[in-house]
């Protein structure tokens, strides 16, 4: 009810302040000059037109409200990082030229059913070759359709293809190779000695039995994940104040036990009841100071930034307001992670065309195999490049669609007239700023390819003893990983800039740089209580989810089930993925908030240019109090 008439209250505000002053607004309107049409289309940086951009100015520069422009979210636009989108379509482009050149060179079934020493495929007719070193090539196996590998004494490997494991005892069919029995032996040793050996068939039965249980639990996982929802609206100070307590407490009690711990063991060595050289008396001492310290520091932290903290509780209600106001922004996880999946299996066919591609040659044994060039190996790491590009490609589109609703949510005052947010906002991405995110996608792409080519490396160099070079590898790849993070927060909040002022990624990072700088102890808030509420809240409804499982399976006693912790963990899982699209969302929301409160304060005065936040923010800003006392006059008269 406060909500509402706290919402009722801003909007008739906005009311009385407009009606006075309409006229000369509208006279304003007339006489500001129109920019050129080659400004308003070739600009693909942030809009600067007067309409459209609110200048920071001192109340006493202003001789009343109307000499403001009321808008600080930008809907006169132009298009962003143009160059960008160029880019990845031509990165596309070439993805298509170098995949016709992996097909010419490549079938997928020499990876899939193996070839032979001639390279034939087996189970398939393969076509001759006009070198006549190459004559063998070219048989017919579809009579053939499995690979039998034998290692002679010199340990050559001999590769043909045979109707059926089964003529020799000692091979057994494993992914369409004959697999020697020894191995599948030990590898059966393993199965029985884990007792593994009916799991998969066991697996298979419970699940076909427990079908309907799972859809139930799917549905426990939903409804939990929104009733969370809606409890970081209602009563997220509980759940931080519970984690501060706790968090408080444990250091606490850590810090005692460990010192007593210590006075104990000391006392017990002077007494000499236990061996000074088996003592541990030194180790809990050390423990102790370190505890001590962390101790402290949580408490200095926690006094520090107790109004930051009262901050993200807020924030966390303005955010459960904006998704009652906009649920369509709930199903945006779904298009984003159905697009991914799409992607990953597009991937993985990719990748086995370019495994099993490569130029014909002999080898020193006599023996046809596909050699790999230059370009063939360089189409593994682009096509590796791509997909990094393209999940953040969607990731990014799902960023700029939440960016742009919940900013313009939040700069209108009337939110009742607000129609169609969520749709604009992918109006918004769709029209001006999908450079920006194919920006952001090449960027995060480049680096996350590094760190793969690093891997790579690494992976090689486990062969050789050099302790020098792997440590020199790890350390790159310890701060290629730190980079990345922090260039993805830095990028999400350049979303946000761009969402909400229409300007380009360069221009969108140095104006979220400036005010996650300006404003680091409350960054440093959210991102530690916040975050950790929030994984709180997948943590419960995992719980949940599980315990309601433990009921229907055990408690129920569903008949037939050889492992119920087998649906049962399944449903976790399936429950952890369903909390983090809800949640991740509600992270998002969160930053965007967070970020378009920092720009009304820093835009806005709240007595010359009123606010556009509610009067719960209003408290966190310095003139708070003369901008409330301003509304109540206002809404006195």
């Amino acid at each position: 009810m406060d909500s509402l008439l706290e919402e009722a209250g801003a909007s008739s505000e906005a009311v009385d302040l407009s009606r006075g002053d309409q006229k000369e607004d509208e006279n304003e309107r007339l006489e500001e000059p129109v920019a050129p049409a080659s400004q308003e289309m070739g600009c693909c940086g942030c809009a600067d037109e007067p309409s459209s951009k609110v200048e920071p100015t001192t109340p006493d520069s202003q001789g009343s409200p109307s000499n403001y422009s009321d808008q600080i979210f930008v809907k006169d636009r132009s298009c962003t990082d143009f160059l960008a989108i160029i880019v990845v379509l031509v990165l596309a482009g070439g993805s298509i030229f170098m995949m016709t050149n992996v097909v010419k060179k490549g079938d997928i079934y020499r990876v899939i059913n193996g070839i032979d020493d001639c390279g034939n495929v087996c189970g398939r007719v393969t076509s001759h070759e006009s070198d006549p070193k190459f004559a063998c090539k070219g048989a017919d196996h579809t009579r053939k359709p499995y690979l039998e590998i034998d290692i002679e004494a010199n340990g050559v490997k001999q590769r043909r293809c045979v109707a059926n494991c089964t003529v020799d005892e000692n091979k057994r069919l494993f992914l369409n190779r004959c697999i020697h029995k020894k191995v599948t032996e030990t590898l059966n040793s393993i199965i029985r000695g884990l007792r593994l050996d009916s799991f998969y068939n066991d697996a298979v039965t419970d699940l076909g039995i427990a079908w309907l249980e799972l859809i139930y639990l799917l549905l426990i996982a939903l409804a939990l994940s929104l009733g969370i929802l809606v409890a970081f609206r209602y009563m997220v100070q509980y759940v931080i104040y519970v984690v501060l307590i706790g968090a408080v407490l444990a250091c606490i009690g850590g810090t005692t036990y460990l010192w007593l711990a210590w006075y104990r063991e000391k006392k017990s060595t002077d007494k000499g009841e236990i061996d000074p050289e088996d003592s541990s008396v030194e180790p809990y001492l050390i423990y102790a100071i370190i505890m001590s310290v962390v101790a402290v520091i949580v408490l200095l932290v926690i006094l520090v930034m107790r109004k930051r903290i009262e901050l993200v509780m807020h924030l966390f209600r303005e955010a459960g307001k904006a998704v009652y106001s906009m649920p369509a922004l709930l199903f945006q996880p779904i298009y984003t992670y159905l697009l991914i999946g799409f992607t990953v299996v597009a991937w993985v066919y990719c990748m086995l065309w370019i495994e099993s591609a490569g130029d014909i040659y002999l080898n020193k044994k006599g023996h046809i195999r596909f050699k790999k060039d230059g370009l063939l190996i360089a189409t593994r790491w682009y096509n590796l490049f791509l997909f990094f590009v393209a999940c953040e490609f969607y990731l990014g589109c799902q960023h700029m669609v939440v960016a742009c609703a919940v900013a313009r949510w939040f700069f209108t005052r009337d939110k009742k007239r607000l129609s169609l947010p969520v749709a604009k906002g992918f109006g918004y991405l769709i029209r001006y700023h999908m450079g920006t995110v194919a920006f952001g996608a090449l960027i995060i792409g480049v680096v996350r390819v590094i760190r793969a080519m690093i891997s790579f490396v690494q992976n090689h160099l486990k062969q050789y003893d050099n302790a020098f070079v792997k440590g020199i590898l790890w350390c790159c790849q310890c701060c290629l990983w730190c980079f990345e993070c922090a260039l993805k927060f830095l990028t999400r909040n350049a979303y946000i800039e761009t969402a909400i002022y229409g300007c380009n990624f360069c221009t969108g990072g140095k104006k979220a740089f400036q005010v996650l700088s300006s404003n680091i102890l409350r960054v440093a808030a959210i991102n530690s209580v916040g975050d950790f509420v929030l994984f709180l809240g997948k943590v419960l409804v995992v719980t949940l989810t599980v315990v309601s499982g433990i009921y229907l399976m055990q408690v129920q006693k569903k008949e037939g089930l050889n492992h119920p912790w087998i649906p049962i963990t399944l449903a976790g899982i399936i429950a952890f993925l369903v909390a983090h699209c809800f949640i991740s969302i509600y992270e998002m929301i969160i930053d965007t908030i967070f970020i378009c409160f920092c720009e009304d304060c820093e835009k806005n005065d709240g007595i010359n240019r009123p606010y556009f936040m509610s009067r719960g923010l209003m408290e966190f800003v310095e003139n708070s109090k003369k901008a409330l006392r301003q509304l109540e006059q206002q809404g006195a008269t």
